[in-house]
């Protein structure tokens, strides 16, 4: 008898270079072995390849292919090798995304069309590419009844704007509506629509942030692994649902926020204080 770990999974992965999306790739790779098909997209080919080196190391096939989810045109391209190298595709992990630290009132138009670009356009791009194919391709899996799943990396920004980060946790907010749309719009037809809600992640997202935005800041709350959080990815996966959250009690968190946003004001305002020095 088949289980569900044994049949091959093809899945596309975007933002595989570093962080969440190599962690997942990784993460995919260790578990499904040779059943891993991976399409692994980014700008940077060098971590690609190093990526895609570690896949294959672990069983899996793996294909880097340079992407910038913000052109439509690299998305199609992706998706297409699924189909070149695969024949199908099963996951799309639109996962690609970039932090900007600014206040609301001094973020340029520039600052917001870039990363509205890369956040929220570059996720509809993935979304609309893989449905396309997903909902024109024969179920597979138990009793025959999946034909692909789409996820979207979020935020717990999506729930609870951040200071300093008003404009990315916007774009983490789209996210979420695109997502909460479409999962509704798709249920029933055997393709799958879920997000994830990360909250502080240990990678070099902050990093990068404050080197664009020559701002340090180190992120508010409970920070977890890469790699913890892809393997909370894998078994979402494994076993499809509405929103994904790796962090224990955040859900708690953002009830506390909603039912008291003056003192969640507060909080948040005194630990970014502390972050930003």
């Amino acid at each position: 008898m088949v289980t569900p770990s044994q049949i091959p999974k093809v899945i596309i992965i975007t933002g595989a270079s570093s962080g969440i999306g190599a962690a997942s790739a990784l993460a995919a790779a260790l578990f499904w072995k040779g059943g891993a098909h991976l399409i692994l997209g980014a700008r940077r080919l060098d971590r690609l390849e190093a990526i895609a080196a570690k896949c294959r190391e672990a069983g899996a096939h793996a294909i880097p292919v340079v992407s910038d989810v913000s052109r439509r045109a690299d998305v199609d391209r992706l998706v297409a090798s699924a189909r070149e190298h695969f024949g199908r595709l099963d996951v799309m992990l639109a996962n690609a995304g970039f932090g900007l630290l600014a206040k609301i009132h001094q973020t340029t138009e520039a600052q917001f069309d870039e990363i509205f670009a890369t956040n929220v356009k570059g996720t509809l791009y993935c979304m609309q590419a893989a449905a396309e194919v997903m909902l024109k391709q024969e179920p597979q899996g138990a009793g025959k009844s999946r034909r692909g799943h789409i996820i979207a990396v979020s935020s717990g920004a999506g729930r609870r704007s951040l200071p300093l980060n008003g404009v990315y946790s916007m774009t983490k907010a789209a996210q979420l509506s695109l997502t909460e749309a479409m999962r509704v719009e798709l249920a029933g037809t055997g393709v799958y629509v879920s997000s994830v809600h990360p909250l502080m992640t240990a990678t070099e997202f902050f990093d990068v942030a404050s080197e664009r935005s020559r701002i340090p800041f180190h992120g508010v709350g409970p920070m977890q692994s890469a790699d913890t959080v892809a393997k909370k990815i894998v078994r979402l996966i494994r076993h499809p649902r509405p929103e994904l959250w790796p962090v224990t009690g955040s859900r708690f968190l953002l009830a506390f926020s909603a039912a008291f946003p003056g003192l969640a004001d507060r909080i948040m305002a005194r630990t970014a204080a502390t972050r930003t020095r």
